[in-house]
């Protein structure tokens, strides 16, 4: 797959993403270089994802000014595991994940769960806010709209988006807040 490179449009920032075959499934690696909240950033993310979209593991590293790590593995069940393998409760019944500052993880649901025309999914997903690296369990809903347009709304917060998806249902661009520059 071609790489993609998602333009901020709220704050400076670009985000370069591949997706490549690997053993069991794909794996999807990005790096995301900006400024948010007048804080330099580079946010890199490894995302371990199976044959049937469901992740198995995340990696994301903040580099520069503060360096921080996060790494954590899923049993596909809707359990967590820190990097010494301790279970994190927090998050049961969390089967993907959403990074703030990537659209690609919106792409995680629509591959995994299936949606005819006019309905609706509301997901337990585990959010992880960057730079600040602040976990959360945050329940989302996706409504897909037409055959590559979803609803997504934010069920805490009262946020929503319409959210196109290319061909290949990968997230397109993300109205007021991404947009694909490369794919």
């Amino acid at each position: 797959m071609q790489p993609i490179i998602w333009q901020a449009l709220k704050w400076p920032a670009t985000e370069y993403c591949t997706l490549q075959d690997h053993a069991q499934g794909m794996l999807a690696n990005g790096r995301i270089n900006g400024v948010y909240e007048q804080q330099p950033f580079s946010v890199h993310y490894a995302i371990e994802i199976t044959a049937d979209w469901r992740v198995s593991s995340f990696h994301i590293r903040q580099e520069g000014i503060h360096y921080t790590e996060l790494k954590l593995t899923s049993d596909l069940h809707g359990h967590w595991f820190d990097k010494d393998n301790n279970h994190i409760a927090a998050f049961d019944h969390c089967i993907d994940i959403d990074i703030s500052l990537t659209p690609f993880t919106n792409t995680l649901p629509i591959k995994r769960e299936s949606f005819e025309e006019g309905e609706s999914k509301v997901l337990d997903m585990l959010y992880i806010s960057l730079p600040a690296f602040e976990l959360q369990k945050v329940q989302q809903r996706y409504t897909r709209l037409g055959r590559h347009e979803y609803l997504y709304e934010n069920i805490v917060t009262d946020f929503s988006a319409h959210i196109p998806f290319d061909h290949q249902d990968i997230v397109q661009d993300y109205p007021g807040l991404f947009k694909r520059i490369y794919y």
